[in-house]
């Protein structure tokens, strides 16, 4: 089953994203550098973390740990769901990617995340300073994981160049996701808990181009497309690139191809290029 990546956007002044989501869910199968509690308040929700389907009861939770692909399926249900940033927790210990946390049923630990879980279901209601409220549950939360859950991981990824690579994928993911909005770079690296000058160095090293210049070529790429095969007028195909107006999309075209976006489809379709 193919996974996707997401990346999350979190919460203004949070090292996370709490969501409610409530009636039917779906979230299909994906994976993500966030640290996700998924808390159940009403219904029943279906989960399934790589290759294990569990089925979670009203007042039950469950822990996806940093990549673990899963899914969450509802047809009527109210859920909290919480993403932890990865390199906020990273900041307590750097060897944190030698970790996988897991939780004993039963335990100390998993009464302790169950009350710390109603408790920031509960802040969603406030109209005061939520976030500060919000702030202290998450590292407590955060506090119980690293003291009561943690374990060696054995199969954690260790090599530099793996770890290289998949910064690179996140950032071209991330790109092709949202090439219609404004994307800087430094806030690319800043999501990826990269330093922006580390990510545009590495960036180049490996695509061969700039960020910028790769960011142009996926915008060119939808606008060409948009044109000659959806048959849209160049203001359409300039917008479904991402571009301003037509004027911009002509611009960047003779700038990349050295001919206008009308003599680069003819010429693709003539088979030269």
């Amino acid at each position: 089953m193919n996974s996707e990546f997401e990346l999350i956007r979190y919460d203004q002044n949070l090292p996370a994203r709490i969501e409610m989501q409530q009636g039917s869910v779906n979230t299909p199968y994906h994976w993500h550098k966030e640290i996700e509690l998924v808390y159940v308040m009403e219904g029943d929700v279906r989960i399934k973390i790589n290759t294990r389907d569990r089925v979670l009861h009203a007042d039950e939770f469950v822990l996806m740990n940093s990549a673990e692909n899963h899914s969450i399926s509802s047809e009527n249900a109210k859920c909290l769901i919480l993403d932890i940033s990865y390199e906020f927790a990273e900041q307590f210990d750097a060897s944190l990617y030698s970790s996988v946390f897991r939780i004993a049923g039963g335990s100390g630990a998993e009464e302790e995340l169950h009350n710390l879980l109603w408790q920031l279901s509960r802040t969603m209601n406030e109209t005061e300073q939520p976030g500060l409220r919000q702030f202290s549950v998450i590292t407590d939360i955060l506090h119980v994981l690293f003291v009561q859950c943690r374990y060696e991981n054995t199969g954690a990824v260790r090599d530099e160049e793996q770890v290289r690579s998949r910064h690179i994928k996140l950032a071209t993911e991330y790109m092709e996701h949202h090439f219609r909005e404004e994307i800087a770079e430094n806030e690319v690296a800043k999501m990826l808990g990269l330093h922006p000058i580390y990510l545009s160095a590495l960036f180049k090293e490996t695509t061969g181009m700039p960020f910028r210049d790769y960011l142009l070529k996926i915008r060119l790429e939808h606008a060409m497309d948009a044109l000659q095969n959806k048959h849209m007028s160049i203001e359409d195909a300039a917008k479904a690139g991402g571009f301003p107006s037509k004027r911009t999309f002509i611009a960047k075209c003779k700038r990349v191809y050295h001919i206008t976006p009308f003599q680069l489809m003819k010429q693709k379709r003539q088979g030269g290029e």
